[in-house]
């Protein structure tokens, strides 16, 4: 070494471990550090498998259910045990339950935090602030999107191949169910109390359109989830008409248009489908059982004759 050189603990590491000659020049050594951050880009983050896993939200319980073991979950949204909207319910029962509040969180020292973009989020904000690891989920508007979310989970919980098994085995199921070439698309609408349809840019319109029929929201133009009036749905007449599960827990107006006369002489010329909401509130692999229902549907229309 050069009489006069002052080598900072740093660079006398990287001298040792043959990073760096001692008398380097500084392009030579700009070009080792350029070569170490090109190769240490090319390899993907590798993440833990967290063992204390807090979900906020319906959507995110579910998909914990799928991925982990129970054990490694310490707390689900309240929701996930209601049999009408979570299909993991049966799974969901003995594990703590939480209503999305900052002090029910905290004690249990999560090491992840699952949440939904638009539910809980004061405690979102919190829990951010003080520093915690959460995922914040974006809702799905397509079966391409519950592929990213179940694979965004599966990184986020360090069982990215148990994730991409979830979706091949998604993708197996969907082929299978895919209308065949050239074949005819029925006509089919969603409707719902109060009269809301799911247009295009939802995740109910592409499941319609991946179980092969014609969506006649879209058609109407309706943007997202958006209301069709009674007149506009008798003049559409869907040869398939889809509706829930639900039913009111009192009486109520939102669901008189469902028992209009109109509308029954409709449904006695149309096919009606219940498909349970709990299949497609998510974005959830489940989202193939609704378009298993509705195929078969589509197979009952043609096979029948329908034009």
């Amino acid at each position: 070494m050069a009489a006069g050189t002052v080598l900072r603990p740093q660079t006398e590491a990287r001298r040792r471990a043959g990073l760096c000659p001692a008398a380097s020049s500084p392009s030579a050594i700009w070009a080792a550090f350029l070569i170490i951050a090109v190769v240490l880009g090319t390899i993907a983050p590798v993440h833990a498998q967290p063992d204390r896993i807090v979900s906020l939200n319906l959507c995110t319980d579910q998909m914990a259910l799928m991925l982990v073991p129970r054990e490694t979950i310490r707390s689900l949204s309240y929701l996930a045990v209601r049999p009408d909207i979570s299909a993991a319910s049966d799974r969901a029962g003995g594990i703590p339950l939480n209503h999305g509040r900052s002090e029910e969180i905290l004690p249990l020292h999560p090491d992840m935090i699952l949440a939904g973009r638009y539910t809980s989020r004061p405690t979102v904000f919190l829990l951010k602030r003080l520093g915690y690891d959460v995922l914040d989920q974006d809702i799905s508007r397509s079966i391409a999107d519950v592929r990213e979310r179940v694979r965004e989970v599966g990184r986020a919980l360090g069982r990215a191949s148990e994730a991409e098994a979830r979706v091949a085995a998604m993708d197996a199921r969907l082929a299978a169910l895919a209308a065949r070439p050239g074949e005819r698309r029925p006509t089919a609408l969603y409707y719902q109390p109060n009269g809301y349809t799911a247009g295009a840019d939802t995740l109910v319109g592409d499941v319609m359109a991946h179980a092969g029929l014609d969506n006649l929201g879209a058609r109407a133009r309706v943007q997202g989830h958006g209301r069709m009036p009674l007149e506009t749905l008798i003049e559409l007449q869907p040869e398939i008409l889809i509706v829930d599960d639900r039913k009111p827990q009192a009486p109520a107006l939102a669901y008189e248009a469902l028992r209009h006369p109109a509308l029954k002489a409709m449904i006695d010329r149309s096919v009606q489908v219940i498909v349970p909401t709990r299949l497609w509130i998510c974005g959830i692999p489940t989202v193939v059982d609704a378009v298993e229902i509705l195929a078969a549907a589509r197979e009952q229309v043609l096979s029948g004759g329908r034009s």
